[in-house]
């Protein structure tokens, strides 16, 4: 039985994607340049945001940047909401003891924690500028576990990306997929998810069963009835 489970943000407990690509088009208008649609921003979701932006725009500028946290990201932060599933999921896992936390690539998390009203589940929450390198390395997830005080045995982390699952599997721990971002079922088990659901309403049944055995490719785990 896991004792811990520590949670990406982007699309794992948020849906953030359409704040991101108007907060970005927003600077696309103010930098002229071009604009981004959604379907763009599911390809960078996850990534560090200089990445993001080199994939989107092709270069990257430390002045788009100062631009962007100076005058659109307290609004990104304000456009971000909890997917449906996530509050009830926390409230029960906190209520069963168990410890939570957060390993993000964002380059300090808990600001947009905050913004949702996710903060006070959470006992450790770790991004970009607390480790040397972001995911797929796994350093902000065994740093999490550190603060957490917890080992990788007991240990899930549960994200929507590919470099998520890389990441954990690096850190010795098992790894839960969610397709709510932007990989496909068949990559998350293929990359080594011990799990892989649509979305955080299908979560609890897993704790449940008590087993760590993985499923087969292609094979769903039970919803919640």
């Amino acid at each position: 039985m896991f004792r811990t489970i520590i949670f990406d943000f982007d699309m794992t407990l948020v849906d953030s994607s359409y704040a991101i690509q108007d907060t970005m088009n927003r600077l696309a208008v103010l930098r002229g340049l071009p604009q981004v649609t959604r379907e763009q921003v599911m390809t960078v979701i996850g990534l560090p945001i200089r990445e993001s932006w080199v994939k989107v725009w092709g270069s990257f500028e430390e002045e788009w940047l100062t631009d962007f946290r100076a005058f659109f990201l307290a609004d990104e932060f304000a456009g971000i909401h909890p997917f449906p599933g996530t509050v009830p999921l926390l409230d029960e896992l906190r209520l069963r003891g168990i410890a939570l936390g957060v390993a993000s690539n964002r380059q300090q998390p808990v600001h947009p924690l905050k913004a949702t009203g996710l903060e006070k589940y959470f006992s450790a929450v770790v991004g970009m500028g607390d480790v040397p390198l972001g995911k797929p390395a796994p350093d902000m997830i065994v740093k999490c576990m550190a603060d957490l005080g917890c080992d990788s045995s007991s240990t899930l982390y549960v994200g929507d990306t590919l470099d998520d699952i890389r990441a954990a599997r690096d850190a010795g721990v098992h790894s839960l997929g969610l397709t709510t971002g932007n990989a496909l079922r068949h990559d998350l088990f293929a990359e080594g998810a011990w799990r892989v659901i649509d979305s955080l309403e299908e979560f609890l049944p897993l704790l449940d069963d008590g087993q760590k055995e993985p499923l087969l490719p292609g094979e769903k785990a039970p919803a919640v009835k």
